[in-house]
Parts: C-alpha cells; sequence; structure tokens
C-alpha cells in the first residue's frame, strides 16, 4: 500500500558490502528500498531474473542435486524455458505465506466499493468534500493500524475490528529500549551487533525481554492506558515478554505505534472489540453481538499462513511434506527451519 514503510530502523536493515548511506531516513519507504534493491543488484552484478517463474522442482537423493525448471519471460516479450541443476535452492520469500483470508458467509454478495485482504490493498482514496465513506478494517497489528490510519487521513469514518488482544509498544519508545546500543546511529557496525544480539540462547533472551517489556510499558503509559480506556485490549506478548517473542513465537500479534493509537484515543478511529463475524452482508458487517457495521470498504488485514504453504505451492506436495513448518521455537529453544 501506498503508505508502507519499513518499521525497522536503518541501522537494522543494513545490506552486506554496500550499507544504506549516511542521510538514508531511519524507516525506509517502500519505493526508495525497491530503487535501492535495484541499484544494490546492478553495483553488485547479481545475477537477478524478473519475470520469471519456478514451474517445476525435483530433487534427486542420489545426485544430491536439484532439476529446475522455469519459465523466463524476456525484455522483447517472448518466453524461454531453462533447466537448471543447482544443489542448493534457496527460498526467501518471508517467515509469512500466503494470504490468511477468512471465509465468511455473505463475501460474495458486499455491494461496497471494495472487499480484500490487506495484501491486496494498494491505500485509501480521496473522497470528494462533505461526502462521507465508511471502511472497517478486520484485524488490529501493523497492517491493519497503517491501513486505518491511511484511510483516516483520506477523510473517511474507520472502524477497526479488533477479535483478540494486540501488543503495542510506541516505536520510539520500543525501539530504543529493544535496540539501543546495538542497532542505532553511532551504534557498533551492524555485522558486531548481529553477533551479539544472535549469540544471546533465546531462553535467556525472553527473560531479558520480560524486564524490556516492563520498561517500554512504563514509558508508554499514557498510551497504553488511553488504549483501554477507548476500549482495545492489550496483552505483554508470551510470558509478558513483549515485541520479539511474540514476533519470533507467532510472526505477528503486535503494532509498534507510528501514530494511529493516538487516533484510537481521541475517537477518530473507532474499536470493535470481542465479536467474531456472523456474516457479511450487502451493505457491511454483522456480528454475533446482532450489531451492525456499515461499510463501503472493508478490508480483512487477518495475516498470513505458514511459510510452508508457500514451499508447497512453489514446490509440490512431495517436498513441502519433508520441510517442516517454519516460524517459532523448535524443541531446542531455536527457530524453527529458517536459516
Amino acid at each position: 500500500y501506498h503508505q508502507l514503510v519499513l518499521h525497522d530502523p536503518i541501522w537494522y536493515d543494513h545490506l552486506p558490502y554496500i550499507p544504506f548511506p549516511p542521510h538514508w531516513p531511519v524507516f525506509t519507504p517502500k519505493d526508495k528500498l525497491a530503487e535501492w534493491f535495484e541499484s544494490y543488484a546492478r553495483l553488485l552484478e547479481l545475477n537477478v531474473w524478473t519475470s520469471t517463474t519456478l514451474t517445476d522442482a525435483k530433487w534427486d537423493d542420489e545426485k544430491r542435486q536439484w532439476t529446475v525448471a522455469l519459465v523466463r519471460r524476456k525484455a522483447d516479450g517472448e518466453t524461454e524455458t531453462r533447466t537448471l541443476h543447482p544443489r542448493h535452492v534457496i527460498q526467501a520469500t518471508g517467515h509469512s505465506g500466503e494470504a490468511k483470508m477468512p471465509s465468511i458467509k455473505g463475501m460474495d454478495g458486499f455491494k461496497g466499493d471494495r472487499l480484500c485482504h490487506s495484501s491486496q490493498f494498494r491505500g485509501a482514496e480521496a473522497i470528494p468534500k462533505k461526502s462521507t465513506k465508511r471502511a472497517v478494517v478486520v484485524g488490529c497489528c501493523n497492517s491493519g493500524h497503517d491501513i486505518a490510519q491511511d484511510f483516516y487521513e483520506h477523510g473517511y469514518d474507520v472502524t477497526m475490528v479488533q477479535r483478540s488482544s494486540t501488543y503495542v509498544m510506541s516505536s520510539k519508545n520500543g525501539l530504543d529500549v529493544l535496540l539501543g546500543g546495538l542497532y542505532e546511529e553511532g551504534g557498533p557496525e551492524t555485522e558486531d551487533a548481529d553477533l551479539m544480539f544472535m549469540s544471546i540462547p533465546n531462553a535467556m533472551l525472553k527473560r531479558m525481554h520480560q524486564d524490556a517489556t516492563a520498561e517500554i510499558s512504563r514509558r508508554d503509559e499514557p498510551i497504553l492506558k488511553g488504549l483501554e480506556k477507548a476500549g482495545f485490549k492489550l496483552d505483554d506478548g508470551p510470558d509478558d515478554a513483549g515485541f520479539f517473542m511474540k514476533y519470533f513465537q507467532r510472526g505477528g500479534g503486535y503494532y509498534i505505534d507510528v501514530g494511529c493509537s493516538q487516533l484510537i484515543i481521541d475517537g477518530k478511529i473507532h474499536i470493535k472489540q470481542g465479536q467474531e463475524i456472523e456474516e457479511v452482508k450487502p451493505n457491511g458487517l454483522l456480528f454475533k453481538d446482532g450489531e451492525m457495521l456499515e461499510a463501503d470498504e472493508i478490508i480483512f488485514a487477518t495475516g498470513y499462513e505458514n511459510m510452508r504453504g508457500t514451499a508447497r505451492k512453489i514446490f509440490g506436495d512431495e517436498l513441502a511434506e519433508r520441510v517442516k513448518d517454519v516460524w517459532g521455537f523448535d524443541e531446542e529453544g531455536e527457530l524453527r527451519t529458517m536459516w
């Protein structure tokens, strides 16, 4: 979507060999990052094929190599099929998988302007003055908040649907406490910071982050109290260990506040809390408690499936069955199936 920016600060996101320049914004906008990727690939002479689809992949246990078929669209519009035999295939599609879109009675009958998953949301549209449009965002994590704020800033009447609870920390206080001393301006080189951070066993990291979460909550007390007063349900993450543990164990369930929390506190964005959706009506959402929310647009910011689902889509059932679930902790306390 148009307003998408990274939630990690620049010092946490440096790429190998060519770091971001000193004048770079702390939080990188999506288009600026895309331009950086293009320049990075060109400067390092990386062999990048875009407009390419993997159509078949088979692993030979005896030869210890892959046979991979690719269909590539060339600059002149023609397509070619290439067969490669690499020893390694890296699935770098992000730890999230396919969009998690609920199936709710009446979805096909919605008569409003838009009903989609957050991954398909391209931004709110400006509406004429003295007119009103209503948007409902289902989901209260990063994407849900960003989209709700985008709708509000374009003049919509916005309601967020929060079905369970969310961990919230302000961007400044959260990142100051969690990343300060490692990933900050004037801090150690990223390689050294990574070594120090990744050397901490996850069980110990969780214990450290219980204290860090308590400190963030102390600093964020006015925001957190305001959200609770507005009917927004909060949590402190797994075992009160906050953001990182929720990220490592679930890959979601949190919001790094960059302004939307104050809109909720001020009543500029409404909250519908703790109720499941009974049915999608032609003009909005009907909830199990009987309340009806009218809507011109409905966005489901309901997250993503496990990355294993993407592996199944790309490589097929046989290989997907040999791959364990991705993300979360294994029996030794390490991240599962992630290199």
